[in-house]
């Protein structure tokens, strides 16, 4: 695995993708901060959760991740 690599499983639909991949990005970049995995787990779920019920600002969200 190469460093700030995330992998996401190529059985999701289309549509869940984009979400999930935002999810790994955010996770990957609190953990880098030296989160926990439980605390990064938890605010990247709530992150994935807004933009699933505004997917306006899906991309918007990406950008910031990086």
């Amino acid at each position: 695995m190469l460093q700030n690599e995330v992998w996401i499983d190529n059985n999701l639909e289309k549509s869940e993708r984009l979400f999930v991949l935002l999810h790994e990005l955010h996770e990957r970049n609190l953990m880098v901060k030296e989160w926990d995995y439980n605390c990064a787990y938890e605010n990247s779920s709530k992150i994935e959760y807004h933009c699933r019920m505004n997917p306006n600002e899906l991309h918007m969200a990406l950008g910031n991740e990086g």
